[in-house]
């Protein structure tokens, strides 16, 4: 079978491997779409010769071509996703549901193989009906669980105000699910103009490059008293001190992206997590009991409602045999991009 290997540094290679055969309690999924995530585009441009032994992609969608012993309720013809994490069940963290937690987990494409390869095996209980979406959308109910994991940790959220940070594929999937939970003001911010045209597409009201006016101003002047809920999906510095700055008394903070540098924060902005009774809530993965989780059933029917719409995100699609393009459109970024998908 075709798949891609990272070889080097924003190199990927696209070789034969051996067709791997599904175990007990396994499947066999011919893989149709699969995204390229954050944490893809990390491992391929990170000096770590590990990646180069691992084919890549978790966020994908395909049809079952071989179902493995013990496999009840699914059948070959079947379309499906499924959730990537592989825990151990057998800790007491698993026991209790908080399977992101597990500390003996495995994880397909970054563990295991992964889905940039034409066939891949995956756990039955990891699965995920797709109905009637396309396998090009199904690819995205991985992505919209990490935002659906911290949201659904909330209260309700109609009529209140909410602030995200970054404006990339999670942020605007952050902002539709917002818009479908009755939010009043949706505040997106974001370093491109272009991504904040997207988020006042996808139902951002109020958009703000703090590049040129600090999101502070633009909070002060357009929300009374700040947001009740801040979604930090960026993963950068002044993103989530500005996060820390721009939540009202009582507000909550989802702190969702990555990130890659030391954050110094000065002493009354700290402080003000106490002066003002902030909740900072971390969010790691997306998981819930029973394995794998509301968040995965909820973004498939949020799709299939339409309450989510994926197309306008996905700015960009080639075969496994261009993949090395798909990740130079990233790398270079002389051109607006969201999600990059790769198809077989």
């Amino acid at each position: 079978m075709k798949a891609a290997l990272r070889n080097g540094v924003k190199k990927v290679d696209v070789i034969e491997m051996e067709k791997p055969e599904p175990l007990a309690n396994e499947v066999l999924i011919a893989v149709k779409s699969c995204g390229i995530c954050g944490s893809d585009i990390v491992r391929i441009q990170e000096d770590n010769p590990k990646w180069d032994d691992i084919v890549l992609g978790h966020e994908f969608a395909g049809e079952i071509v071989a179902v493995g012993e013990n496999v009840e309720g699914w059948n070959v013809g079947d379309r499906a996703s499924a959730a990537p994490l592989m825990p151990c069940m057998k800790c007491d963290k698993c026991a209790q549901g908080n399977y992101s937690l597990c500390k003996g987990y495995s994880f397909i494409g970054s563990r295991v193989q992964g889905a940039f390869g034409e066939f891949l095996r995956v756990p039955a209980q990891n699965l995920v009906a797709i109905g009637n979406l396309s396998y090009d959308q199904a690819a995205f109910i991985e992505p919209i669980t990490v935002c659906l994991h911290p949201i659904l940790r909330l209260e309700n959220l109609l009529g209140k105000d909410v602030v995200v940070t970054g404006a990339g594929t999670i942020g605007l999937l952050a902002i539709q699910i917002f818009k479908a939970m009755g939010c009043r003001d949706i505040v997106a911010s974001d370093i491109s103009d272009g991504k904040l045209e997207m988020a006042r597409a996808m139902g951002a009201t109020i958009v703000c490059n703090p590049m040129k006016e600090p999101l502070e101003e633009v909070c002060e002047r357009e929300l009374e008293d700040g947001a009740h809920v801040v979604f930090e999906s960026s993963g950068a510095g002044p993103a989530k001190i500005s996060a820390i700055n721009v939540a009202k008394g009582r507000g909550k903070i989802l702190l969702v992206g990555t990130s890659h540098a030391p954050i110094t924060f000065t002493g009354p902005e700290f402080e003000r997590i106490s002066r003002q009774e902030l909740e900072v809530i971390g969010s790691w993965m997306n998981y819930s009991a029973p394995f794998p989780g509301k968040e995965w059933t909820t973004a498939a029917w949020m799709m299939d409602a339409g309450l989510i719409d994926v197309a306008p995100l996905q700015t960009h699609t080639f075969p496994i045999e261009q993949i090395q393009d798909a990740y130079d459109v990233i790398y270079k970024n002389d051109e607006l991009w969201a999600k990059v998908m790769i198809n077989f």
